[in-house]
């Protein structure tokens, strides 16, 4: 008979509804210093001299089409935040961290006793996910971007197990090329100091679902690809001065049908907003807060074990979590208009269908060149 899908126990239910929401002062300081950064926006908003462009930097020796726009950009964690025009090319290529230790449910943290307790025989106990990107953009028309991506992916999954000498720790590593995306960008509204766009997107299934073969598949986080195709829509609306730009965006993700392992991972949607400072030519800094919906996967893969270990679970990939990300941007005019930016995420509150592992940190950096 194949597995099915593990249902929380009555005793993880019970706690759940324990759980009570509690403050979080990290959250309630990034607000107010979120909050500082926007206040500053009006003082510039009225600068006449946006209205008639965006500022740049030049000189005598170069034109204002040459020239590193000064106002700040956004941050690396917003997608596909910045259009093409005049049919200029982008090349960009991004490393990412995620760093994920300790299990939780709900709100709380929980012990891998308390997981076995639950009849689980194996707890994950940490992943860690490197993600280097290779991106190139392209803008045929002046409306119009377009943005092909390369993931190629590592992960590594450390479990506790129980055994006949008692606990046993194990790591398994796992890494190849992700699912390809190819995305497109169009200006939307655009007036004074403020614009939008909207982009749609689509992911080609060409990452593994299969790592661990067809006798003890590795679990679902383990695995390279979704297996399916993803649908991702997003809108964006950004405002900018001389020296401070504001913006927001709202993203989904949605595959759009199962794979060939009979299940689809579960729909992502996230909505961020940023502020950003220039404190030099060049050289800026952001604050940017995230929130982020994720669901559980549908179906299951027939050859794992629900019951045996959460992360081969289906019911427990379920969450929301609040990010708080600062970062940090300079343009390097000198290397013909190359960009190097970092940001770093922290979550200040996650929610989830546990057990599962709680996010600990992010790193994003980012090197562009335009011409």
């Amino acid at each position: 008979m194949s597995p099915r899908p593990f249902a929380p126990s009555p005793r993880l239910n019970a706690s759940r509804r324990l759980f009570a929401i509690r403050s979080l002062p990290g959250f309630r300081a990034a607000a107010i210093l979120f909050g500082v950064v926007l206040a500053s926006v009006p003082a510039f908003a009225g600068d006449p001299e946006r209205t008639e462009g965006p500022k740049v930097l030049s000189d005598e020796r170069g034109s204002a089409s040459d020239a590193t726009p000064i106002f700040p950009p956004p941050p690396v964690g917003v997608r596909f935040g910045e259009t093409l025009e005049g049919k200029r090319v982008r090349l960009a290529y991004s490393w990412e961290r995620i760093r994920e230790q300790g299990l939780a449910a709900g709100e709380d943290n929980i012990t891998a006793g308390q997981t076995r307790a639950l009849g689980f025989m194996q707890t994950p106990r940490a992943l860690e996910i490197t993600v280097h990107t290779f991106q190139m953009a392209y803008a045929p028309h002046p409306r119009a971007t377009l943005v092909a991506e390369l993931p190629f992916i590592q992960k590594e999954l450390e479990t506790v197990g129980t055994s006949a000498m008692g606990f046993a720790r194990s790591e398994v590593q796992t890494e190849g090329i992700g699912d390809v995306g190819f995305a497109l960008v169009v200006p939307f509204i655009r007036k004074g100091f403020e614009s939008s766009q909207v982009h749609i997107g689509i992911d080609i299934p060409t990452g593994a679902i299969r790592r661990g073969g067809d006798d003890l598949r590795l679990p679902y986080d383990l695995q390279i690809g979704n297996g399916s195709w993803d649908f991702e829509w997003g809108w964006t609306y950004r405002g900018e001065t001389a020296r401070v730009s504001w913006g927001g965006q709202v993203v989904g993700r949605h595959p759009l049908a199962r794979n060939g392992l009979k299940y689809r991972t579960g729909s992502r949607v996230a909505g961020t907003v940023w502020g950003g400072v220039r404190i030099a030519a060049g050289l800026s800094v952001s604050l940017r807060v995230e929130w982020e919906k994720y669901n559980n996967i549908q179906g299951f893969d027939r050859t794992l074990r629900p019951d045996f270990d959460p992360s081969e679970n289906a019911l427990t990939h379920a969450g929301n979590r609040i990010t708080l990300a600062p970062g940090i941007s300079l343009d390097i005019p000198q290397l013909n208009h190359q960009r190097i930016a970092v940001e770093m995420g922290i979550p200040v509150h996650q929610q989830l269908d546990g057990p599962q592992l709680e996010r600990d940190w992010t790193m994003k950096t980012v090197w562009q060149w335009v011409y």
